[in-house]
């Protein structure tokens, strides 16, 4: 079997899922596997999930960059989420979360890998770091973004207004389903949320997911939002 690529969601701490996943898509020592950021908070086992992607690739998410803001903030002005985080990892973890990229070019299949989304008719190299990690609801040419449930009226969902020339990978945002369109595929599927844990499998763009281990949280108090096509988010 040629070597592939997988790209795997956001982890969120769910550790077990991703070896889970990882065995469901049969990934060897040849193929090549890059976790599309957010490993850590919410989850189980940040600690492991940061340790499993050290051995991979992995792209800055904005909870690795939320963490790194904070390295050296008191104890006491964190988040419960984020210092059971903090607690759980070392400096080791940290540097290596220092040096992610913002993106991962995949030449060879005309692909990217960001965390979040991107503004259209801009490459990648151009675009804001901001955006990479927060893109959501935007109405070009401005620069702003608004989470689906604070967007103005009028203002839609990056994918919408991404025509390439690559096709993007993104985490993120959680859907209730895979998001694929011709220039943007999301596979955050709300893992820690009990969801399932998604990864798109090239070069053949197929999509394998695993149930999660979580209890179930997304769905009971959080609104869904249509944002592109039959795909929801939860917002």
């Amino acid at each position: 079997m040629s070597p592939r690529t997988i790209v795997i969601g956001d982890l969120h701490g769910c550790h077990d899922e991703a070896l889970e996943l990882l065995a469901k898509v049969g990934a060897t020592a040849s193929d090549r596997v890059i976790f599309a950021g957010d490993l850590v908070d919410r989850g189980p086992k940040p600690r492991d999930c940061v340790e499993l992607a050290m051995r991979h690739e992995a792209i800055l998410g904005n909870h690795e960059e939320k963490h790194l803001q904070q390295r050296h903030r008191a104890a006491d002005r964190l988040l419960p989420d984020h210092l059971a985080t903090r607690q759980a990892l070392d400096a080791t973890h940290y540097d290596w979360m220092a040096g992610l990229p913002h993106y991962i070019r995949l030449p060879e299949h005309n692909a990217l890998v960001v965390h979040a989304g991107m503004l259209p008719d801009l490459p990648v190299e151009k675009q804001d770091p901001y955006h990479l990690l927060h893109a959501q609801c935007i109405q070009p040419p401005g620069k702003k973004s608004y989470w689906p449930s604070k967007a103005p009226e009028g203002w839609t969902f990056w994918t919408h207004h991404w025509k390439g020339p690559e096709r993007v990978i993104f985490g993120h945002t959680v859907f209730d389903q895979p998001l694929v369109t011709e220039h943007a595929v999301g596979i955050d599927t709300g893992c820690v949320y009990g969801r399932s844990l998604t990864a798109v499998v090239l070069p053949t763009w197929e999509i394998v997911s695993v149930p999660s281990r979580q209890s179930s949280r997304a769905g009971k108090d959080v609104a869904r939002f249509p944002i592109h096509g039959d795909v929801s988010v939860f917002s």
